[in-house]
């Protein structure tokens, strides 16, 4: 059992979480992780093409990562 989640049980035990540490565990989420990698790799395309539509696609990216997170709970 990870980090992640030994903290996920402490919270569901009444424990309440930090700032930090609920960005922390939203990023632990693999569909959230995965999407953040896929932005990056799109984003440094489009700022090596020097082109604004892949640099806004790899913003769309990363925000559904997040709001996958945010819609599940």
């Amino acid at each position: 059992m990870g980090w992640a989640e030994k903290r996920i049980e402490e919270y569901r035990r009444g424990k309440k979480a930090t700032w930090l540490e609920r960005r922390t565990l939203e990023h632990a989420n693999p569909v959230n992780c995965a999407a953040h990698i896929i932005a990056s790799v799109i984003g440094i395309y489009g700022l090596w093409m020097r082109d604004w539509t892949w640099i806004i696609v790899c913003i769309v990216v990363a925000l559904i990562g997040h709001l996958y997170v945010w819609l599940k709970k």
